[in-house]
């Protein structure tokens, strides 16, 4: 009896030994909180659990992303102290909500025409912070790290009456989310105002506006297509501001090296495999509109020049550069020449 009882401790013990680092392996799982103020559907949903899926595959699920969607945990202006005070770990940054911490973010929407493939588009932002010191000085005074880089489809204009082109907005009502593109519908004669994003469907459906320009995915997911059954679209107005799922810095310091670069890993992969998933939802939502018997219709090379007009921007680029100067950034209108040599780079790669 002594005998069996030995053998049954010794294996035991030899059981316990053996599980050990499966155990401790397990309890160093790490749980990063993350806070994101879009609801989990369209192109943003995919790109965000695609990810999450690669950080567990990549990290050997020592790593695993708790989300938070539709604002629950902080809403889009609340998003960027959230993260830089470490109250989450990671967050969904849209550097349009924070002008005065990351300024010179600002200044893509000052170059509107590009690229149509996200390869190229993903380019221009990589180089961008590369080359142009003070994308790095922002990020860092802000306490975060860019992990993934994502973006909306291109801009897109809906309208309640029929829109074959830029010339039908002169004279009508029409809504933008930003200054810079209210001044460009100014710039083709259109009546424009500023209506918050969450009543533009009633806008569109009482007459308060005739149409809206936005990206063309958030419009589509916002349903502003049922009331504005009238669509012009396409790829070459890009939705010029970036969209990051950054991270709290002093917390990816924290982070084991080998979680770091699985992170980094998964985040390369996802970016990649993005090109395929802006196509697929930009051709996907055209054939809805038009089985919804919406109207589609393109915009042609006079529809972005018209919109891009150099003439238009230089002036906008002269009140940014004036802005930044006051908030004591300098050099700004040298970054800006920067910033549009390396644009017309990632253009000329699809010629």
């Amino acid at each position: 009896m002594k005998k069996i009882l030995k053998v049954f401790l010794v294996t035991l013990v030899a059981v316990i030994f053996f599980s050990a680092p499966f155990i401790n392996s397990a309890q160093a799982a790490i749980e990063l909180k993350l806070s994101d103020h879009d609801v989990c559907g369209g192109l943003k949903g995919k790109i965000g659990e695609y990810w999450f899926d690669q950080i567990e595959k990549e990290t050997n699920s020592k790593a695993k992303i708790k989300a938070y969607w539709g604002g629950v945990l902080f809403n889009a202006e609340e998003e960027l102290n959230a993260l830089s005070e470490g109250i989450v770990d990671i967050a969904a940054i849209y550097p349009d909500f924070y002008p005065k911490q990351l300024p010179l973010f600002g200044a893509f929407w000052l170059f509107p025409k590009g690229p149509e493939q996200w390869e190229n588009i993903r380019w221009i932002y990589k180089e961008s912070i590369e080359r142009i010191p003070e994308f790095k000085r922002e990020l860092e005074e802000a306490g975060i790290k860019i992990l993934l880089m994502e973006n909306g489809l291109p801009m897109a204009y809906m309208a309640r009456y029929p829109i074959t082109s830029l010339k039908d907005i002169s004279g009508k009502k029409w809504r933008a989310g930003d200054r810079w593109n209210l001044k460009l519908l100014e710039n083709q004669k259109a009546i424009a105002v500023s209506i918050p994003w969450g009543d533009c469907y009633m806008a569109l459906e009482t007459g308060t506006v005739d149409g809206i320009v936005s990206n063309y995915d958030g419009m589509h997911r916002q349903k502003f297509d049922e009331p504005a059954k009238n669509i012009l679209t396409g790829k070459a107005i890009g939705w010029s501001q970036p969209m990051f799922y950054c991270v709290n810095k002093k917390k990816w310091d924290s982070l084991p090296k080998d979680i770091q670069e699985g992170i980094l890993r998964a985040s390369e992969n996802t970016e990649r495999a993005f090109a395929e998933m802006y196509e697929a939802e930009f051709n996907r939502i055209v054939e809805a509109e038009k089985e919804a018997g919406c109207t589609v219709n393109f915009y042609s090379t006079e529809d972005v020049d018209n919109w891009a007009d150099e003439t238009c921007l230089i002036e906008l680029r002269k009140v940014f550069t004036k802005e930044l100067s006051t908030d004591g950034v300098d050099n700004s209108s040298e970054m800006l020449e920067q910033l549009k040599s390396i644009i017309e780079e990632g253009i000329a790669k699809e010629k």
